[in-house]
């Protein structure tokens, strides 16, 4: 329910576009961005286990017509984003986990090393309890809650 929500909300977005999925796990968002037209998509996650199988899941997938590019980054999401700066992704999805103080440090780092494009979108999944501090330079687009879960959809402002 929470993904068919999200893409509702983002899908003028995703034809073309770079994806980056922090916190990826198996990558269900990075994968069901790709197979909606974008043309490049970069996981992030530091489980050892779930990058291989997120791999795998991928492997092939650079050999789809219109997907240019897939890559796997294994380690944590605030080390990959201080590696990616200034890549300029155009939807960066995050769903780190719950109730570890993760949400507003990537929602800072995302925009402080330029990893969302001016104008791009920034999606963080966090436990209602975990809400954003700060969106200091972000247009918030939707705020939705779905159970525990809620998504905090927001446009990276124009310098």
């Amino acid at each position: 329910m929470t993904r068919q929500a999200i893409f509702n909300i983002i899908s003028d977005c995703v034809r073309n576009a770079r994806v980056l999925d922090l916190f990826a796990g198996g990558g269900s968002l990075g994968i069901e961005a790709l197979s909606r037209g974008a043309r490049e998509a970069v996981f992030v996650d530091n489980n050892p286990g779930v990058v291989r199988f997120l791999r795998a899941n991928v492997k092939d997938l650079d050999d789809t017509p219109g997907i240019e590019s897939t890559k796997v980054i294994a380690g944590e999401a605030a080390k990959a984003i201080k590696r990616l700066k200034g890549e300029e992704f155009d939807i960066v999805f995050a769903d780190p986990p719950y109730r570890q103080d993760h949400v507003q440090s990537t929602i800072d780092g995302c925009r402080e090393l330029d990893v969302v494009k001016p104008g791009g979108v920034l999606i963080v999944e966090h436990h209602k309890r975990e809400q954003p501090t700060s969106l200091e330079g972000w247009d918030l687009l939707k705020h939705g809650k779905y159970g525990d879960s809620e998504v905090t959809v927001a446009r990276r402002l124009d310098e």
